[in-house]
């Protein structure tokens, strides 16, 4: 994966500006907040089909968002198309980007959303995809897609429908496409993950993601590192984290490392936190999270706390998922 491409038609986002006099310096301090307590949204946990199994990348993605409180996303045909094209594209040509270069084999359009509204009426779109050099089973993909940062943002993003396609041939590659909006979140409401109350959350991952939410040629890609914290908001939602505190059983203090914030950013839904090494196997830790939340309807400050363990070690391995390039 290079990037996630959300349609620009989609997100109203806050602009931020001000001025200053030139002559004038006046120092005033920030009226206190007083609208309504940002809060986490409940989390159930897992269903009885989440613990058969998902058998599709969509089973996946709704059996995540099932669990921390989401409505699952519908099926569709039609973005499976769009996707299918794609991933036809990456395979032929050998690449694992979003964009499509005309001239190539198996040219459909430029970028997502020109390849989703080929196939039907869309006012937005969005694609998270992983190829892997050489055949791999095609039902590991998207567990790797969501262990990415970022991608877990557009996976939590209020999307109201999707499509899927895998296919092995000279890789191994899946393609998700996303389109249109059905709100869930309220303007105060964060989802995160790991989850609080969650017992089976991954120990590790492999940062292989762009972009990296370590940070810009940051020493840390393609190491393996803790399984990444997240909070995601609605669309139109940017968040800033100002501290993570992320601590052990024994309280011990857990180093992770905020994801830096560009001027590009100006409706990141999703702050994240990567622990700098894996997380123990079957341990229990807490997160304390503080920062700001903007909306269209202003910006509110947020502190919250939750609580997770880690999956036991399976047949004596670490359980590790590799993000996707």
């Amino acid at each position: 994966m290079r990037i996630i491409k959300i349609g620009a038609t989609i997100l109203a986002m806050a602009v931020l500006g001000g001025c200053a006099s030139k002559t004038v310096k006046t120092e005033r301090a920030e009226p206190a907040y007083t609208g309504p307590a940002v809060t986490l949204r409940h989390a159930p946990g897992p269903s009885a089909a989440v613990r058969l199994g998902a058998m599709t990348a969509i089973d996946y993605v709704n059996a995540r968002r099932e669990e921390v409180g989401l409505p699952i996303i519908s099926a569709d045909e039609n973005l499976a198309a769009a996707a299918a094209a794609h991933a036809r594209y990456l395979d032929v040509n050998g690449v694992g980007t979003h964009d499509e270069i005309e001239g190539k084999p198996g040219f459909t359009g430029s970028d997502v959303i020109t390849r989703v509204r080929l196939h039907t009426p869309a006012y937005g779109a969005s694609e998270v995809l992983a190829v892997f050099g050489g055949p791999r089973p095609v039902d590991l993909p998207i567990e790797d897609i969501f262990a990415s940062p970022y991608h877990r943002g557009a996976i939590f993003f209020d999307w109201a429908r999707a499509g899927e396609a895998s296919l092995v041939g000279r890789s191994a590659v899946t393609v998700v496409d996303f389109a249109d909006i059905a709100p869930s979140l309220a303007d105060t409401e964060l989802v995160a993950y790991p989850y609080d109350g969650q017992r089976d959350a991954p120990v590790a991952w492999i940062n292989a993601e762009q972009p990296d939410p370590m940070g810009p040629d940051s020493r840390y890609r393609g190491q393996t590192l803790g399984y990444p914290i997240t909070l995601s908001g609605g669309p139109g939602a940017h968040i800033e984290l100002s501290a993570v505190e992320l601590r052990d059983r024994r309280d011990r203090k857990v180093a992770c490392r905020i994801a830096p914030l560009t001027p590009a950013d100006q409706a990141r839904n999703t702050g994240i936190c990567t622990p700098l090494e894996p997380l123990h196997p079957d341990e229990a830790y807490t997160v304390h999270a503080t920062g700001r939340l903007t909306q269209r309807t202003g910006t509110a400050p947020f502190d919250l706390r939750w609580a997770f363990r880690t999956r036991p070690k399976l047949d004596g391995r670490l359980s590790v998922a590799q993000g996707s390039n």
